[in-house]
């Protein structure tokens, strides 16, 4: 038997470093309450515990205990704040991995604030950085906050750095594979998908960390419990019931798979772990909602294999108690949960009559979860499932002859990400509206920063919850068919048509809601992109010169120019040709003096088709019938319609075929187009990047911030036509899309909405984006997030882009006689881009006088006809 000075040699020397700590802490605890000096022995075992962390949950409740003990008798030195700040975070800790945080945007301004009380004492920074990282991981899944993962790298980083020489030659990829593996997970889980590869590789990713790394610990923990395993790595560990649940809930997911499981006796058993798993919440706990909706889940699997609806109105239960506990589209699960409940009920032919289905404030959950995302990455995976959730609700709506039901599910799950950016500089004022002028000032200043990481989630959420709290028009729900009427009339333009490809052995569709008359729809059996030879044709050819800005050359490849005159007969027996010889003549009220004019919103796929040059059997084009513009979505359509017309004058800014530093070949008949537009329509006009005679510009040289000042300028002679004769870049695969300017500098899509947020009073009439690929979304074909669609988020009332690597020549002569059009006959935009492509493939067409000798020669030397000449451009906008 030890008496009391053994034990204090025992809890001393670990103290020192030299003894054993789980002896001295069993030692320590084993003292009396009151025992002289026991809280200052404490003290001195935190810190070589800390220094010896492991990151799991028996450790860090131990070290827990300790710091108890240590506050309750605290010791009288300048080191004990910073020593009990350190340790306070490991609580925290021993929180986050056993699912005890109720509050985490709390639990992390928590973490700051003792983070600040540590002060300079950089002993403590690994154990920060560790919490901090488990916080956020538990904030995104809380908020589904995508952006906030793809931040990890970073933090990661600075760990690395911060743990010294060594470690910074320890790889980071198993971490980063990690990082991956869990926001599949964290996917998987809201949307009711299949867990297995995502655990599976996270357990990899875990087992090849370095033993003493913080996250082994941590994850090796969680996933521990989600197998079923009560003696985790690290130890023996008696689970909460939280765990429990977890457990079970995580089983029964995996017993049903993607919701494809067909045994009855499997389905069953998951039915019984999801029942125990909601049996064991609290009804507080952060999760019910979460297990509610599993067990409904269940119920609703094995209604669909055994052919009954038994279950189905507990299931109706669930889900309506975990509605309530979500309270809003704010919530992670609330579009799963909507989801489920829009499918029981139809499957209980009990689905509601109602202006706001149940299936919206599913898609108003989509919409929410990007609206709150801090960059484009972000927000493009937040809309990842958005998209194809509108097509099986229009699908839906279209099966009971519900055309108007069919566009506003369409347009609910369409360019989500790009209405996210046209929202963001209307923030401020809509708080000041909405009462909330402190959360205004926050919003403002942080826009104004220019910095994504000034405008972070946590900032976006607390604002949109305010608005969407106050029933702002237009911020969560996509406009009803009098808006879109309203903005057809004010647009000068006839019908939206959506264009749905078939797919899973359903036909396509068209979708057409006309600016006078009820919306209707056309069934289209031809629309199968997947299924058409030319149309995969053009597809590969188009995804093969997808790889970076098209050197000059006096025609494209015959391999894309052969794949075009296939599509352009596709694209008429597909679509245009029923939409042109069957919809538009039934259409009343069209207007004399011009061509049926219509706005087409292409989903999937079909977005890379050049419609107006879909090609009927006699060699007619659809543009000789009718004039096509694009529209992300009706939402965007408003947004357009809505801002007032900037008149167009002689001034502004032409870029020809800036210097780009070897990056790109050189452009020359950019720059007889560019000087011969600037010349004869726009005198006023600075010009910068080289001229015809090589010489740079003594105006300037087409830098990045040439053309970044010019859109940010208060002068009133900078004028607001902004015309760019150079190379652009577009890859979805690395999601970006920049124009390359002097010096192989680079002006990118996502960057544009924050710079011209800065200049609030700036009006930019029309941007002409002459380069290759400026139209190519790089988000998925639904997000439609390109250069030409950035700068219309950002306020630009028309732009004109491109679908494909244009070439030179035949370009610089149809922007020749676009501006014409425009400048000299006065038409509008949409009307000046349609008859120059007309002139383009008339064979008695007579250059205008303006024309210059060099543009004439131009013209001699390439087929203006060619549909890769002139059916690469796009109107979008005014």
């Amino acid at each position: 038997m030890t008496g009391p000075l053994e034990e204090y040699a025992v809890i001393a020397l670990a103290a020192s470093g030299n003894g054993d700590l789980t002896a001295a802490v069993e030692t320590l605890e084993r003292l009396p309450d009151g025992s002289p000096g026991r809280g200052t022995l404490a003290a001195a075992l935190l810190w070589p515990l800390m220094a010896n962390l492991q990151v799991d949950l028996r450790t860090l409740r131990r070290l827990g205990r300790v710091l108890t003990i240590a506050e309750a008798d605290p010791p009288d030195t300048p080191r004990w704040p910073a020593l009990r700040a350190g340790a306070q975070v490991t609580s925290l800790m021993a929180d986050t991995l056993a699912d005890r945080i109720t509050d985490p945007h709390a639990a992390l301004a928590e973490l700051e604030k003792l983070a600040a009380e540590a002060g300079t004492d950089n002993r403590f920074e690994p154990i920060f950085d560790s919490a901090r990282i488990g916080l956020t991981l538990l904030t995104a899944l809380h908020d589904g906050d995508e952006s906030a993962y793809r931040r990890l790298p970073e933090q990661f980083e600075r760990m690395r750095d911060r743990a010294g020489p060594g470690a910074k030659n320890m790889p980071i990829e198993p971490q980063l594979e990690l990082i991956e593996a869990l926001v599949e997970a964290m996917h998987a889980r809201r949307k009711g998908t299949d867990l297995d590869e995502a655990l599976r590789r996270a357990g990899r990713a875990a087992e090849r960390l370095p033993a003493n790394d913080p996250l082994r610990g941590m994850v090796m923990q969680h996933l521990a419990t989600l197998a079923g395993d009560a003696t985790p790595e690290g130890g023996t560990w008696t689970m909460t019931a939280q765990d429990q649940a977890l457990q079970r809930g995580f089983a029964a997911a995996r017993m049903l798979g993607m919701g494809e499981e067909t045994d009855p006796a499997r389905i069953e058993a998951a039915i019984r772990h999801l029942r125990e798993a909601v049996a064991l919440v609290p009804p507080d706990d952060l999760n019910r909602a979460f297990h509610l909706t599993g067990l409904a889940m269940g119920l609703f699997r094995r209604s669909e294999v055994t052919n009954s609806v038994a279950g189905l109105d507990e299931a109706v239960t669930l889900l309506t108690e975990a509605r309530r506990l979500a309270g809003d589209a704010d919530h992670p699960h609330w579009s799963l949960i909507n989801e489920l409940l829009d499918a029981v009920q139809t499957r209980l032919g009990a689905a509601p009559a109602s202006e706001h289905p149940v299936w919206l404030d599913a898609m108003r959950g989509h919409t929410f979860h990007v609206m709150v995302q801090s960059d484009l990455a972000g927000a493009a995976l937040a809309a990842a499932d958005a998209s194809r959730d509108a097509v099986d609700f229009a699908r839906r709506g279209l099966h009971d002859r519900d055309a108007a039901g069919a566009i506003k599910a369409l347009d609910a799950g369409r360019g989500l990400a790009l209405f996210a950016a046209t929202e963001v500089g209307r923030v401020g004022a809509r708080l000041r509206a909405a009462g909330r002028a402190d959360l205004a000032v926050r919003w403002d200043a942080a826009l104004a920063s220019g910095d994504p990481e000034r405008l972070p989630t946590t900032l976006r959420r607390e604002a949109f919850r305010v608005l969407a709290a106050q029933g702002v028009p237009a911020l969560l729900d996509p406009p009803g068919l009098p808006e879109i009427r309203r903005a057809l009339r004010d647009l000068d333009a006839d019908v939206l048509v959506y264009l749905v490809p078939g797919e899973r052995g359903l036909p396509g569709h068209a979708v057409l809601a006309p600016a006078d008359g009820p919306p209707s729809y056309l069934t289209l059996p031809n629309l199968r992109p997947d299924q058409d030879l030319e149309v995969e044709r053009y597809l590969t050819s188009a995804a093969r010169r997808d790889m970076g800005p098209a050197d000059a050359g006096p025609r494209p490849d015959a391999a894309f120019a052969g794949s075009l005159d296939g599509l352009c007969r596709w694209a008429w027996r597909a679509a245009m040709g029923p939409v042109v010889e069957q919809y538009l003549p039934r259409l009343r009220n069209l207007p004399a003096g011009r061509p049926p004019r219509i706005v087409l919103v292409p989903t999937g796929k079909l977005a890379l088709i050049p419609w107006p040059a879909a090609r009927r059997r006699d060699g007619r084009y659809a543009i000789e019938s009718v004039a096509v513009s694009q529209v992300v979505s009706a939402r965007m359509l408003c947004h357009a319609a809505a801002l007032p017309p900037v008149k167009l004058a002689p001034t502004g800014l032409i870029v020809g075929d800036p210097d780009t530093g070897g990056v790109a070949g050189d452009l020359p008949a950019a720059r007889v187009e560019a000087q011969a537009i600037r010349r004869a329509f726009y005198p006023g006009a600075r010009y910068v990047g080289r001229r015809m005679d090589d010489s740079v510009s003594p105006t300037g040289p087409g830098r990045a911030d040439d053309v970044r000042d010019w859109l940010v300028s208060s002068s009133p002679g900078a004028g607001a036509v902004l015309h760019l004769a150079c190379h652009g870049f577009a890859s979805a695969g690395r999601g970006t899309a920049y124009l390359l300017l002097a010096g192989g500098e680079k002006l990118a899509a996502e960057t544009l909405g924050p710079l011209l947020a800065q200049a609030p009073e700036r009006q930019i009439g029309l941007v002409v984006l002459a380069g290759c690929h400026t139209g190519r979304a790089i988000s998925g074909y639904d997000e439609a997030f390109s250069l030409g669609t950035a700068f219309l988020a950002a306020g630009v009332r028309s732009v004109l882009s491109t679908l494909w690597p244009i070439p030179d020549a035949a370009t610089s002569v149809l922007m020749f006689m676009f501006h014409h059009f425009l400048r000299v006959e006065r038409r509008p935009v949409w009307d000046a881009l349609h008859r120059a492509q007309l002139w383009m493939i008339d064979p008695h067409r007579e250059p205008p006088e303006k024309m210059p000798a060099e543009l004439r020669d131009e013209l001699a030397r390439t087929d203006p006809a060619e549909v890769a000449a002139w059916a690469g451009f796009v109107h979008w906008g005014r």
